[in-house]
């Protein structure tokens, strides 16, 4: 049975649809000819199954969502399974570090989009918003964050698809992730497998930024990027001026 959370989280799911939606998008903006309708459709994707995956599928990922929380955190813990750092570089390259950093820093912006949900749902219930949610309650759940709180969220969305800009990079990453989950599973009494599990979380959610954006030029992914941010921006605009001309 769904929880007030759960409502809450779908309802987030239903209005990235609707705000994704390909007809109303090319009345909203005027999209650049190599953003096609194709790929709009794989970004709603990448939003609706990686980031925001239905409340019902969640269950089962919640406590590797909270272990990767903790290696986001402390990255230096991801830094010890190599041994030292001179013998990373030697294996992964000069650009070891660049990419590890890189990895993690699109995590931790996961974490802060995920995070926003959270107080979505603590608006919701504090006012008493129960299922059936409509489109009026939600918009009114998210006018009553403060505005900073609601444009962090928009800066950690675009600040995961941004991250994933560099394929090139990404690639190194997964390849460091693969060697961190190898080691790991290797070592089961020191790593137990909910932070193995949180690992290839995060080795999935980035395999898919890879997925998404390897296939384009780098002028079409820094588009998509910035396509993405406008489109989130427009809708937190609208939400407010719908609300302050009330």
């Amino acid at each position: 049975m769904l929880t007030k959370d759960d409502h809450i989280i779908d309802k987030f799911r239903e209005m990235i649809e609707k705000r994704y939606n390909y007809v109303e998008l090319t009345q909203r903006f005027d999209i650049p000819s190599s953003i096609s309708e194709e790929t709009i459709a794989e970004v709603k994707n990448y939003f609706l199954n990686t980031i925001y995956p239905p409340a019902t599928e969640r269950k089962q990922l919640e406590d590797a969502f909270s272990n990767l929380a903790e290696y986001v955190r402390s990255p230096k813990k991801i830094w010890g399974l190599f041994g030292n750092m001179a013998g990373a570089v030697f294996k992964f390259g000069r650009h070891f570090m660049q990419a590890l950093k890189a990895g993690f820093g699109a995590l931790d912006s996961f974490m802060g989009a995920k995070n926003f949900e959270l107080s979505m749902a603590e608006i919701a219930n504090k006012n008493g918003i129960l299922p059936p949610i409509s489109d009026e309650d939600f918009e009114d759940t998210m006018y009553q964050l403060p505005r900073e709180e609601v444009e962090k969220f928009i800066g950690d969305v675009k600040g995961l698809f941004g991250a994933m800009v560099n394929t090139v990079l990404l690639k190194k990453t997964l390849a460091i992730l693969d060697n961190v989950i190898e080691t790991m599973e290797k070592k089961p009494n020191t790593y137990p497998a909910a932070d193995v599990d949180g690992i290839k979380l995060g080795r999935g959610l980035l395999e898919k930024g890879y997925a998404l954006f390897s296939k384009y030029d780098e002028p079409t992914k820094l588009a998509i990027v910035e396509f993405i941010f406008k489109n989130e921006m427009w809708y937190i605009d609208s939400i407010y001026k719908k609300k302050e001309e009330k």
